[in-house]
């Protein structure tokens, strides 16, 4: 009987996928690429941390002694299609897969055709987001699209050349069970600012009406054990890394889980500040906010989404204007910095919603902001709703990043808004003490607007005020 390793016979193969022959008895060792295609610059472009799908599926494939490489597109492009360039390491692997984002998804079918064009024997695989919810769209530009998760079925599709069409990745039940991502897979030399990327579990409770966590991961949170999480930690530091940011769609949603997970960063002594995502009802528990400032958090990244009580009880926040001022307060109060995320564009919002955020922002003092327009992402209940009413007026998707108008407003036009969230960004960082704020948020929108002159025309001449 032939040896097997990951599911392969030893020797089954007499030909990798970009034809390479093999030897008699040769184990085949596929070569893969994993992508993250850039999308459009957008409000948020000057910050570009990896996706965590890429890296955890790469490192499994790597474990299983298969040879990784991760691109990143915004960091390292990887085609240029006016020059007819591609790079060429893409040319000589077995699979490439590629992790898509609504707004990602336009490059990523670019890139893949580019490369069938050149390699036609080499395996597109799709997985993410957009594959998973426009699955019969994606497979257009692809051998294999995955929905749903890939960690239970990411050998096969890479291993099993026969695997091909649409399938189902079943929902990972323990998260501790795979290796700790390896972030040397990455193409790129470091990771700017010197801030590593963990994630420790999956799953939201809540059914936010323009989010897809829910529907994608389940409501049923998972989590890590936090003693697999500590390891992860203490290799970051031993790896050079001063900062971390947890990607976890809500740091607390176990605040128990997550208290433990802080004694034992205070107790272990691990000297790295980080940053993490939550919603305001992490400020309702006195103990968690002191143990967050005695395990050095900087910055809590928080889901205000609107100052407007109308616009909350629309997107389904199950939280108050009280809340949100209480939760700034009890943050600074423990030393943490706050990073306020905001939406415009619900139907309950109108053009006086954007001054008063902004205007909110700065009474409250909140030290950083971000503000991104609604946009009905495949998936959500928000898309359909929009979908069904025929208000969605372009599914050109890489304007689906939260910088763009995409469907018609209730209470103004898509011109309207689109000015209001330009007005905000500039009208917030304009006002900001800090320098570097001022200087790094002209930046960002000198290059926005300078990168979307045509798309704002566009919007200009269709939709006229």
């Amino acid at each position: 009987m032939p040896e097997k390793i990951s599911g392969i016979e030893k020797g089954s193969r007499k030909e990798s996928l970009c034809g390479e022959t093999l030897e008699q008895g040769e184990y085949f060792m596929a070569k893969v690429a994993f992508i993250e295609p850039s999308c459009s610059f957008n409000s948020y472009g000057y910050f570009r941390f990896p996706l965590m799908g890429t890296i955890c599926l790469g490192t499994i494939l790597k474990e299983a002694g298969h040879d990784v490489m991760v691109f990143r597109d915004s960091v390292q492009s990887v085609y240029d299609k006016s020059k007819g360039w591609l790079h060429e390491a893409l040319t000589k692997v077995d699979v490439v897969c590629l992790s898509l984002m609504t707004s990602t998804a336009e490059r990523g079918y670019l890139i893949a055709d580019a490369i069938k064009k050149v390699a036609p024997k080499i395996k597109i695989i799709m997985g993410g987001p957009h594959p998973t919810y426009m699955s019969e769209e994606a497979i257009n530009h692809a051998d294999l699209v995955v929905k749903g998760e890939g960690e239970e079925i990411i050998l096969d599709a890479v291993e099993n050349e026969n695997l091909t069409g649409i399938v189902e990745g079943p929902p990972v039940s323990d998260l501790t069970k795979y290796p700790i991502p390896d972030l040397s897979i990455l193409t790129e030399k470091k990771l700017p600012p010197r801030q590593a990327p963990i994630s420790t579990s999956r799953g939201c409770p809540y059914d936010c009406i323009f989010c897809t966590v829910s529907a994608t991961f389940g409501r049923k949170c998972r989590f890590r054990e936090v003693g697999h999480v500590i390891e992860e930690i203490e290799k970051r530091i031993s790896e050079g890394f001063k900062k971390l940011f947890f990607y976890d769609d809500n740091f607390a949603i176990n605040k128990e889980r997550t208290k433990e997970l802080l004694r034992r960063m205070i107790r272990k002594n691990l000297k790295i500040s980080w940053s993490a995502e939550s919603r305001t009802d992490i400020a309702k528990d006195k103990e968690l906010l002191e143990l967050m400032s005695k395990a050095n958090c900087s910055t809590m990244f928080i889901g205000f989404e609107s100052v407007n009580p109308e616009t909350l009880a629309v997107y389904n926040k199950k939280q108050s204007l009280d809340d949100i001022k209480n939760c700034i307060k009890l943050l600074h109060d423990h030393g943490i910095r706050v990073h306020g995320m905001f939406v415009l564009g619900s139907d309950a919002d109108d053009n006086s919603t954007a001054k008063e955020t902004v205007k909110f922002c700065h009474e409250m003092k909140i030290d950083s902001a971000q503000f991104a327009l609604l946009h009905p992402l495949p998936g959500s209940k928000l898309y359909d709703i929009l979908d069904s009413q025929g208000r969605i007026f372009t599914k050109k998707w890489s304007l689906y990043d939260g910088s763009h108008v995409v469907f018609k407003p209730l209470k103004m036009t898509p011109l309207e808004l689109q000015e209001k969230f330009m007005y905000s960004w500039k009208k917030f960082y304009s006002l900001m003490r800090n320098p570097l704020y001022f200087a790094v948020s002209r930046y960002i929108l000198n290059k926005w607007e300078k990168a979307n002159k045509s798309a704002i025309a566009e919007l200009k001449a269709r939709f006229k005020k």
